[in-house]
């Protein structure tokens, strides 16, 4: 017989659910972050007129516009192609852990402090995480610095006897 059988009840898992729950939302050990997904979509340069012919730029300055360039040159915001890119980025709050002595699911090899870092969210963030090109920690100090990652693994779920949680570890980047 395990002395140890039925330790661990629903009631129990249930606890250490709403604990990191609680420590997730944005006014816990949250950090505010940007996500940045990268270019999805362009838009209209608002420096240059496109031709009626194929939409093509004709490189004429479309007047009031805020780069005034000279006839004949090229568009010094859309670089002559009459559409910008435009990324699109995303705020969230996200528990960042900065010390790799402290991470979920290993400690990385030859790795100084702050060239990586650990993230944990709720599952339902997955699909955001996966999507992202890079990830601004700490955009509270922006001001002061800029901390850039990209990801370094995959989203990792993890709980207790449930994967109601996410883990996902970022390389410096900037």
């Amino acid at each position: 017989m395990n002395v140890y059988s039925g330790i661990i009840s629903s009631a129990f898992k249930q606890i250490f659910r709403d604990a990191i729950s609680a420590l997730l939302y944005n006014d816990a050990l949250t950090i505010p972050c940007t996500i940045n997904y990268g270019i999805t979509r362009y838009e209209t340069c608002t420096n240059c007129l496109g031709s009626t012919i194929g939409r093509k730029p004709n490189n004429s300055y479309l007047t009031g516009g805020p780069m005034p360039f000279q006839a004949g040159s090229t568009c010094p915001m859309c670089n002559g192609t009459y559409k910008r890119p435009i990324e699109t980025t995303e705020d969230i709050h996200l528990m960042v852990i900065w010390d790799f002595k402290k991470f979920m699911g290993g400690v990385p090899v030859n790795m100084q402090y702050g060239d990586l870092v650990q993230t944990m969210t709720f599952l339902n963030n997955t699909t955001k995480l996966k999507m992202a090109k890079e990830l601004i920690v700490a955009t509270n100090l922006n001001g002061i610095m800029k901390h850039r990652f990209s990801r370094d693994t995959e989203p990792q779920p993890c709980g207790f006897g449930d994967n109601d949680f996410v883990f996902c570890n970022w390389k410096r980047s900037g």
